[in-house]
């Protein structure tokens, strides 16, 4: 009984940080490179998380982490902080909104396959069906806006995506052992604090040339989003779903994020509803449903 209680808290932490996720790409690209270049961001985002999780940790218990532990999360780091936040704002600031809903896609995907040959997570046809439903879904979703561009304008933008796909896939496999070992806030205050000595060289040169007193209000609320919600909020919801349920299901619900993003766009008068975004939505939803059905003696 206890143990369905906090699965389903961790169910709705995952649906929490895709919201938060699935909002992001359109705020975070609302900004750049406008108002700040994407390496700016991601300095910015790398130092403001890093102190939260820091200021967080004081009011919890002490938790001393071991040595050998610390060394694998400065490595753990690189995958969930330095080449994620970087390639993802990056890759976002210069491909379109169809090809990174392609690319996105295929995380979970990847998640399944790295956690089928690192973590040993049975492989199930209920669980692989549950994947291919879900992302016809999502190719539903997109294909339905038109045709993806896939030129050559776009094609570094891309590459960065998917390097930032896999690399996030393969973050939330490997930090996994690290979560079931400790809180999820130490282990993130540590993830955060080694990807900031890399993140803050990175974007150096863009935060220094950055025009400041430029930067509407509307745009440090924007700004503020990326920093606090996608990514100290995000982060902390999304590795306490990560501490109690299995990377495979933990990135499946990467499928919602189109969803979300539409209704949230149809809500405020952006956007319409069509029968194929339902189509598409029940897809989707119904793959994360399947992904999820697991044995009751597993995570």
């Amino acid at each position: 009984m206890q143990k369905a209680f906090f699965r389903t808290r961790a169910h709705m932490a995952l649906i929490g940080a895709n919201l938060i996720y699935g909002l992001n790409f359109t705020i975070a690209k609302s900004v750049m490179p406008g108002f700040i270049k994407p390496l700016a961001l991601v300095s910015l985002r790398s130092v403001i998380a890093a102190f939260l999780f820091w200021i967080t940790s004081l009011l919890l218990p002490r938790e001393k982490v071991e040595k050998r532990d610390l060394l694998y999360i400065f490595g753990c780091s690189f995958l969930g902080v330095v080449i994620n936040q970087v390639l993802f704002l990056a890759g976002l600031n210069l491909t379109s909104a169809i090809n990174s809903s392609i690319i996105l896609a295929i995380n979970p995907v990847a998640a399944f396959v790295f956690a089928a040959i690192i973590l040993k997570e049975r492989i199930s046809i209920i669980r692989g069906s549950g994947l291919a439903v879900g992302l016809s879904g999502i190719l539903l979703l997109i294909l339905h806006e038109g045709t993806p561009d896939l030129s050559s304008s776009t094609f570094l933008g891309n590459m960065y995506t998917l390097i930032n796909t896999l690399s996030w896939a393969l973050f939330t496999v490997v930090i996994k052992r690290m979560l079931e070992k400790y809180n999820p806030i130490t282990v993130m205050k540590w993830v955060f604090f080694f990807g900031m000595f890399t993140n803050i060289p990175l974007g150096f040169s863009e935060f220094k040339t950055t025009d400041w007193s430029s930067v509407t209000l509307q745009a440090w609320l924007s700004i503020g989003f990326v920093v606090i919600f996608a990514t100290y909020l995000g982060y902390m919801l999304l590795t306490f779903g990560l501490r109690r349920l299995s990377p495979t299901v933990v990135s499946s619900y990467t499928y919602t994020q189109p969803v979300i993003a539409a209704v949230v766009a149809t809500m405020i008068g952006q956007d319409t509803i069509t029968l194929f975004d339902i189509m598409s939505a029940l897809l989707i939803f119904a793959g994360v449903f399947l992904v999820s059905r697991q044995p009751k003696n597993s995570l």
